[in-house]
């Protein structure tokens, strides 16, 4: 099980963190299917919201979380990074930007949609 924490900016402007704890690497497809790519499509900040609390527990962020995902609904942009903890000073350290491993589940899932419609 991989865990994620949520950086999300609602599409009405509200901020907030979240812990998503399960199945949080795109390739997974959980994360990406069920969660981001219908919130992309919603433009509506109270859908978001719930949609985002099925899967995610508020106002938490975990110190075991592999990932982070920034979340900007306004500007529909996704960006994942590495999430780091350091347990001696208390501290969440965004890491390595690995977006390309969202895009790359995305551009594979736009693909296997053109195969089906030909």
């Amino acid at each position: 099980m991989t865990r994620s924490n949520l950086h999300i900016t609602l599409s009405n402007g509200k901020k907030f963190i979240c812990v998503l704890d399960g199945s949080s690497a795109p390739e997974q497809g959980y994360i990406v299917e069920d969660i981001l790519l219908p919130l992309l499509s919603f433009h509506n900040g109270d859908r978001e919201l719930s949609l985002i609390k099925k899967h995610c527990t508020m106002g938490e962020r975990r110190a075991n979380a592999c990932y982070r995902y920034t979340v900007d609904l306004i500007g529909k942009e996704i960006r994942m990074f590495e999430e780091h903890y350091s347990y001696n000073r208390d501290v969440f350290r965004k890491g390595k930007e690995i977006t390309e491993r969202y895009t790359d589940y995305v551009q594979k899932l736009n693909l296997q949609d053109d195969e089906e419609k030909d």
